[in-house]
C-alpha cells in the first residue's frame, strides 16, 4: 500500500474531496431548510383554522348588510328603535334624492369619524352615508355627492329637544339635507344663535314624578273648589248677620233653602268638569318616543346569539369593535376545552355583547344569560358575560359542581371591572382578564353536587316601562285630602276677616249714638232743634231738661220722659 504525503497528493484528489463536501453541506442546508418550513407550516395552518372561526370586521359585516338592504337597524335596541322601525327609515331615506345608506347602532360602539369611511371603502358604492343612535344622527358623511350632512345633522340636534326621538330626529335631518349648501347653513346658524340665547326646546314627553305633580293637582282641585263653593255661601250669610249694617228682615224659610240648593248643584258640576277635563288637559301616556316592539323584536338577539354559540362556544358581536384578536381567542377556546375536560368541569360560554338599557334585557347580564341559556335547551355550563363597551366581566354556573355563589359575588375586580390599565385601554384588556377568569375556573373548589346561581327577575314589558301611570292614581288620593283641608282653611280664613271687619265697625256707630244721649236713628242736628226751647241739661231754663242731674250708666240707652210727656197726644 502506497501512501501519499499531503505534498505528494494529485490534484484529481482534492477536486473528488471538495465536492463530497459540497455535496455533504448542500443537503444539510436542504434538511434544514426543510425544517424550517414544516415548522412555520403547522402555525400557519393552526392560525388559519382560527382565522375561518374569526368573526367579519365590524365594517366588512356592516357593509355586507348595507349591500343587501340600504337600511340596516340594529336588534340591540329593541326598547328604543325596534327592527320593524326598518320600513319607517327607508321611506325617509327616499327623501334625500340621492343614494342614502343608513346604519342604527348603538351608542358608543366604538362610532368614529373612520367607521362611515371604512364602510363606504368595503361598500364600494357612493352615495350619503348616516350613522343613528338611540339619540339621533350621531354621524354623516358624503362620497361622491353634494348634501349639506353637518349643517343638516346640526339643526337637527339644535332645533329638536333631546326626547324628540331617533325618528323624529332623523326626519328633520332629511328636510334641511336636501336644501342647497347656503340655506342649510343659514337655518343651521340661526338655530345655534337661538341656543346660545337661552332658547331650549321644550320636552316633549314627561316622566313619572311629573305625572305624580299632575295627579296632584287634579286631587286637589278635585276636593278644593267644591268644598269652597259649598262652604262660602254659609260663610258669607253668616258675616252679613254679623254685619252693623245690617237691616232686620223677616224669618225666610225658602231662600236659605233655595241658596243652599244652587251651592251645592254649582260644587257638583265643578267637581263633574274637572273630572271630564283633567284627562284631557293632561293628556300624555308615553314617557318616550319609543314605539311598542314586537316580540320578535323582543327576541332577535337572544337568538342570533345562541345560534352562534351553538358553533362556537366564543361569540363576539360583530356590531360591535373587535376587541379580542386571533391569538387571545384562540387560547381562550383551547383553555375552555381544558376545563370542559376536567374534573368538576363542564362547558364554558363566553359571549361578548354589549348590555344596554334599551336591549331586550334591559341591560341585566345574568337576565341575558338566563335567556342564552335557555335558547340552547337549557345546557349546562358557566355563561360568561363580557360587555366590549363598558369592559364588564360577569360569570354565572348553571349546573356544574361549582360554588355558585362565589362566582357570582366573589369574583376578583381585576376580572371583572379591571384596573387602572384595562379602563385607559381600548380593548378594556378583555383578552387578560378572559384568561384569568379560566383560571380562576380551573382553581375553584368543586361541590359533590351540581349547583346554579339562580333564577333572576323578569326584566319590565316595554309597554310598562313607556307607560305613564293613571292620572287618577299615586299621588291623587293624598291631593284628596290636602284640597278638603285647603279648603277649610281658606273658608275660615275668609271668615276671620269679615268677621273682624264687622267688629271693627260696631263701636263707632255705637259711640255717635250714646254718647250725646239721643235714640239711635236720630241726627244730632234735630236732636238740639226738638229740645232747644227746654234748656240745656244743667242750665236752668223755664222748660224741663232732659234727665238731666244723672249720668247715663254705660250701655244702657237715655230716658226721655220728659220728652214723651209733653209732647204725648192729647185725650179727647
Amino acid at each position: 500500500m502506497t501512501t501519499h504525503t499531503k505534498a505528494e497528493r494529485t490534484p484529481e484528489y482534492h477536486t473528488t474531496s471538495g465536492a463530497i463536501r459540497l455535496v455533504l453541506t448542500l443537503c444539510g442546508l436542504t434538511a434544514l431548510l426543510f425544517t424550517l418550513l414544516t415548522m412555520v407550516a403547522v402555525p400557519a395552518q393552526a392560525d388559519g383554522a382560527s382565522a375561518a372561526n374569526q368573526p367579519p370586521a365590524q365594517a366588512t359585516y356592516l357593509a355586507d348588510h348595507l349591500r343587501e338592504n340600504p337600511v340596516y337597524v340594529t336588534d340591540q335596541l329593541p326598547r328604543e328603535i325596534p327592527r320593524s322601525m326598518a320600513p319607517d327609515f327607508a321611506q325617509l331615506a327616499e327623501r334625500t334624492g340621492v343614494p342614502t345608506y343608513l346604519l342604527v347602532l348603538p351608542s358608543q360602539s366604538g362610532f368614529d369619524e373612520d367607521l362611515l369611511g371604512a364602510v363606504h371603502e368595503r361598500l364600494g358604492r357612493d352615495g350619503l352615508y348616516v350613522l343613528l343612535d338611540e339619540s339621533g344622527v350621531r354621524e354623516a358623511a358624503a362620497y361622491g355627492v353634494s348634501s349639506p350632512t353637518e349643517a343638516a345633522r346640526r339643526t337637527a340636534d339644535y332645533e329638536l329637544p333631546f326626547d324628540a326621538g331617533p325618528l323624529r330626529n332623523f326626519e328633520r335631518f332629511v328636510d334641511v339635507v336636501v336644501q342647497d349648501q347656503q340655506k342649510a347653513e343659514a337655518r343651521a346658524e340661526a338655530a345655534s344663535e337661538k341656543l346660545r340665547d337661552g332658547y331650549e326646546p321644550e320636552a316633549m314627553y314627561i316622566g313619572p314624578s311629573d305625572r305624580q305633580n299632575q295627579s296632584f293637582v287634579t286631587g286637589v282641585a278635585l276636593t278644593g273648589i267644591p268644598l269652597t263653593i259649598v262652604m262660602l255661601v254659609p260663610c258669607l250669610r253668616w258675616a252679613q248677620r254679623r254685619s252693623p249694617r245690617a237691616k232686620p228682615t223677616r224669618p225666610a224659610t225658602t231662600r236659605p233653602k233655595l241658596r243652599r240648593l244652587l251651592a251645592l248643584t254649582l260644587a257638583l258640576a265643578t267637581a263633574d268638569a274637572i273630572t271630564l277635563t283633567a284627562p284631557l288637559v293632561f293628556d300624555q301616556t308615553k314617557r318616550s318616543a319609543a314605539p311598542l316592539p314586537s316580540p320578535r323584536d323582543m327576541t332577535a338577539r337572544v337568538e342570533r346569539v345562541a345560534e352562534g354559540l351553538a358553533r362556537d362556544p366564543i361569540y363576539v358581536d360583530p356590531e360591535s369593535p373587535q376587541v379580542l384578536d386571533a391569538t387571545q381567542l384562540s387560547r381562550l377556546r383551547d383553555r375552555i376545552g381544558r376545563f370542559g375536560r376536567s374534573e368538576g368541569g363542564g362547558p364554558v360560554y363566553v359571549t361578548v355583547v354589549p348590555h344596554l338599557s334599551e336591549d331586550e334585557s334591559a341591560g341585566d347580564a345574568e337576565l341575558f344569560a338566563s335567556a342564552a341559556r335557555a335558547e340552547l335547551g337549557k345546557t349546562d355550563g358557566v355563561y360568561v358575560v363580557a360587555d366590549p363597551l363598558t369592559g364588564y366581566v360577569d360569570a354565572f354556573n348553571h349546573g356544574l359542581r361549582l360554588e355558585s355563589l362565589r362566582l357570582l359575588f366573589d369574583l376578583p375586580e381585576s376580572i371583572t371591572a379591571g384596573d387602572d390599565r384595562a379602563a385607559k385601554a381600548d380593548d378594556h384588556l378583555l383578552g387578560e382578564r378572559l384568561d384569568a377568569l379560566m383560571t380562576y375556573l380551573d382553581k375553584s373548589p368543586r361541590t359533590e353536587e351540581p349547583t346554579t346561581s339562580g333564577h333572576p327577575l323578569r326584566a319590565p314589558s316595554p309597554k310598562a316601562e313607556n307607560s305613564l301611570p293613571p292620572l287618577f292614581a299615586t299621588d291623587f288620593w293624598p291631593g284628596l285630602f290636602v284640597g278638603a283641608v285647603a279648603a277649610v282653611l281658606l273658608v275660615g280664613l275668609l271668615a276671620g276677616i269679615l268677621g273682624g271687619r264687622g267688629r271693627g265697625a260696631a263701636p263707632a256707630q255705637s259711640g255717635t249714638a250714646a254718647d250725646t244721649g239721643v235714640a239711635p236713628g236720630v241726627a244730632d242736628g234735630a236732636v238740639g232743634g226738638l229740645f232747644a226751647p227746654y234748656g240745656a241739661c244743667g242750665t236752668p231754663g223755664d222748660g224741663p231738661s232732659l234727665h238731666c242731674g244723672s249720668r247715663r250708666e254705660p250701655g244702657r240707652r237715655p230716658r226721655l220722659e220728659p220728652f214723651r210727656r209733653h209732647h204725648a197726644p192729647r185725650r179727647r
